[in-house]
């Protein structure tokens, strides 16, 4: 029910009554706070436990996981490990997630060999689609796709999900025509696709450039396979036919398409307006996604950097000073990096690294070379 305040009386009563103590009390109550998104509750709850056991760490690394705090989920994983706590299937399919997150292929590979050695593997845990799945997704989404293929390989069992992340992890890193043969392999394994297999086919022709098969594909969802096309369907193809170049049709298809268009395929067209440096079609895409989402910062950064290239300067004042009147602010971009000692989050303009000097000497000298060759910073 994600009751917060039942549960916060509930954890004041098994105080009262001295209940507390019990381990299994403790790990449900970590699993209530958990759900109820607060995570910081959850974690005292689970660092002032005397004892715990298996289920305390699973619970606990979960709410992190499923709370997004991917960082304290493997360093709870960690701090398992160091304990001397053997984790489970349950335990390997929180965690995998947020290597899949932070790519962290090193992090998840340690984990693949700790299943291959364990007992989960004598156990076989091939056998266990969801946990192969959740394999293959952080070797797909870390870039590692031979990886990927091999766990897809060996899997006894595979289910659509199997396959989709196949499709979608060889989409994601530029492999259309491996992702196209494996959507004709699961068709010719008699395993019907669902929407998320069309989104990673799409997506795929989009990032490999497949402009007549993505068109082949939304034309035929619905008439041979029975899929009808939602907006994260139109969103990839208009997405794709805008990158090549091809701005009027992206927004006839927006026009027409029977789905009333939302901020994110007006943005695509946008984005695809900016690469082509169409202006006056970008005033209008963006004019539609202010008026759905006035208070995102991506649309208004995107005709900025439109005016600016165009050199309407006037126009990049005035929407810089329509952000300042909003009230809206750029949000920073943030990025990282999995070394030796674990994973170095990075955010615009953050100078609290140890080696943030060193970082930034680096990064003057590498924007000096690119400007040296023609490159030009956007707002």
């Amino acid at each position: 029910m994600e009751d917060f305040n039942n549960g916060r009386a509930v954890h004041g009563f098994v105080i009262k009554t001295g209940y507390d103590s019990g381990v299994a009390v403790l790990n449900a109550l970590i699993d209530v706070y958990g759900k109820c998104k607060c995570t910081k509750d959850a974690l005292v709850i689970f660092e002032m436990m005397d004892e715990k056991d298996i289920f305390s760490w699973n619970s606990i690394i979960s709410v992190h996981e499923q709370g997004g705090d991917h960082d304290c989920t493997l360093r709870l994983f960690d701090r398992m490990l160091g304990g001397g706590v053997l984790p489970d299937l349950v335990t390997i399919t929180a965690v995998l997630p947020a290597c899949s997150n932070l790519a962290a292929l090193m992090h998840g590979r340690e984990i693949h060999g700790y299943m291959i050695r364990s007992s989960l593997g004598k156990d076989g845990y091939r056998e266990d689609v969801l946990v192969s799945n959740a394999l293959m997704d952080m070797y797909a989404k870390c870039g590692s796709m031979r990886n990927a293929y091999l766990v897809f390989d060996t899997m006894r069992t595979k289910d659509v999900a199997s396959w989709n992340i196949m499709i979608m992890g060889y989409g994601m890193h530029g492999y259309g025509n491996e992702a196209l043969d494996m959507f004709l392999r699961m068709c010719e394994a008699q395993l019907n696709p669902d929407e998320v297999t069309f989104v990673g086919v799409l997506s795929a022709c989009n990032h490999a450039g497949l402009l007549r098969q993505g068109r082949e594909f939304l034309t035929q969802m619905e008439t041979k396979y029975g899929v009808i096309p939602t907006i994260e369907h139109y969103t990839c193809v208009i997405d794709m036919v805008g990158r090549a170049g091809k701005l009027k049709e992206a927004y006839e298809l927006v026009r027409t398409m029977p789905i009333e268009a939302n901020p994110v395929v007006w943005r695509a067209l946008l984005a695809a307006c900016r690469l082509h440096g169409d202006a006056d079609l970008a005033e209008t895409a963006a004019q539609r996604v202010i008026e759905l989402e006035p208070g995102h910062c991506g649309s208004y950064v995107l005709m900025s950097n439109i005016y600016g290239v165009a050199g309407r300067y006037e126009e990049v004042s005035e929407v810089r000073h329509t952000m300042r009147q909003q009230n809206v602010k750029k949000t920073p971009g943030c990025s990282w990096i999995e070394l030796k000692d674990g994973v170095h989050t990075f955010i615009t303009g953050d100078r609290v690294h140890p080696d943030a000097g060193l970082i930034y000497d680096e990064l003057n000298s590498l924007t000096a070379r690119l400007q040296e060759h023609g490159y030009v910073p956007h707002f």
